[in-house]
């Protein structure tokens, strides 16, 4: 009887530890797709010369067009997302994800739905901000993403509850 009471808290214990690990693996895997289309955002802005204020078509897994602004604005504040301008701050030049998502200016922010083969749908709130460094040569690019949600279409649910946005800086120049 008392082995039996052992076994069974050692193996509610292993039951709980595969739940925590599959829900890891969820998350690092939303982490990934994160960092995957902050890193397309980043690339497509830069390709573009830094005078440009051509905007470019991102189609999302549902038929969404969502529209990329590439025009830079003048340092410190760019166009775009606002940043985190706190000195102390440790995200200090980073996305400020205190700003609501209404409040972007128009093409500088995005919520991307990426689906899986399984029905599975996760949103994603991309936002970027343009700083031209130095006129017609670089501009510094600030492109954060983080999964919002997943909905599972098979089942109706899923869910994320939190998760740390994934940041992405670089210099484009021509």
């Amino acid at each position: 009887m008392i082995a039996s009471v052992i076994l069974l808290v050692g193996m509610t214990a292993l039951l709980e530890l595969c739940i925590a690990a599959a829900y890891t693996n969820n998350k690092n895997s939303k982490d990934t797709s994160a960092t995957l289309l902050a890193q397309m955002v980043l690339e497509q802005v830069a390709s573009q010369h830094p005078d440009s204020t051509q905007t470019i078509k991102l189609t999302d897994c549902v038929g969404v067009d969502h529209t990329v602004a590439t025009a830079g604005g003048a340092a410190p504040n760019g166009s775009g997302a606002n940043l985190d301008t706190g000195a102390n701050s440790p995200t200090a030049g980073l996305i400020d994800w205190s700003q609501s998502f209404s409040s972007i200016t128009s093409d500088y922010s995005m919520q991307y739905t990426d689906c899986d083969p399984n029905g599975r749908q996760t949103v994603y709130d991309v936002r970027w901000n343009i700083i031209t460094v130095q006129p017609n040569e670089t501009r510094l690019i600030t492109v954060s993403a983080r999964p919002i949600n997943t909905i599972n279409t098979t089942t109706g649910g899923g869910g994320l509850r939190f998760a740390i946005p994934v940041t992405l800086r670089g210099v484009g120049g021509p």
